[in-house]
């Protein structure tokens, strides 16, 4: 039997196909226990997260914020977050995967409870509704009256614009970690104490939400609720152009 290319090229896909099925059928289930997201709950969503999987930007670096604009904060010294990072999702839908909330705690102290708390401290700037990210979860909006679109108006006005008004949510239907939008040094800071990292798409050039799109690590307890609020007083702050917004020192 005479071999030929388009035989051994057969062979070479049918193998990788073998050693590829385990991982694939793994994160196939990991993307469906992550609950809804965007991208429907079945095969269709799973290819839509594998193609915007292609570009996929590094969450952990700060770097990058040193190259933005906007050099004010909106954010005090924030404590260290005890512990390691958890570790998250290696798809786009981002999610924890350990450190869960104790269930007890997530019905008092989380489930519905800390964006409406926050929101309703700034109720002539911003409203509650679906989010436009994950269509499950509350979010914190701009009010549709505020204008965005000249540079004079809001600093952050092309980050407003990138997230359609959308301030923050949490998904308090999974696991109870935030996605928010954060001022760079702001965001500079919660990832060097360990608060939380980027989100995958978000960067220069990619096809998703703006480089300060931030995932927030869901807070275990009453004190790390504290400072989650604070954070999510800060995205406020950033998004509506807050007076109290200041260029962050070197001793601090």
């Amino acid at each position: 039997m005479r071999v030929t290319w388009a035989t051994l090229g057969g062979v070479c896909a049918a193998l990788a196909a073998a050693l590829a099925f385990p991982y694939i059928r793994r994160d196939y289930r990991t993307f469906l226990e992550v609950g809804p997201s965007y991208a429907p709950q079945n095969i269709r969503g799973y290819i839509i997260v594998l193609v915007l999987a292609l570009f996929r930007q590094e969450g952990k670096g700060v770097a990058i914020y040193d190259r933005l604009p906007e050099k004010r904060c909106w954010l005090p010294d924030l404590p260290v977050r005890n512990g390691s990072r958890p570790d998250t999702t290696s798809h786009i839908i981002q999610r924890q995967l350990n450190q869960q909330v104790d269930p007890e705690f997530a019905a008092k102290a989380l489930k519905g409870t800390v964006i409406p708390r926050v929101q309703a401290r700034h109720t002539d700037k911003t409203h509650l509704s679906l989010s436009k990210f994950e269509f499950h979860a509350e979010a914190i909006f701009l009010r549709p009256s505020i204008p965005i679109d000249d540079p004079k108006n809001i600093p952050s006005h092309d980050t407003v614009r990138r997230t359609k008004r959308e301030i923050a949510h949490m998904h308090d239907y999974h696991d109870f970690t935030l996605h928010l939008a954060l001022a760079a040094q702001d965001g500079k800071q919660v990832l060097e104490k360990g608060w939380g990292q980027r989100h995958p798409l978000a960067g220069p050039g990619v096809p998703g939400p703006p480089t300060e799109w931030t995932f927030i690590y869901a807070p275990r307890d009453e004190e790390e609720v504290k400072v989650v609020e604070t954070i999510v007083e800060a995205s406020i702050g950033y998004m509506t152009n807050d007076p109290a917004g200041r260029v962050r020192t070197g001793n601090e």
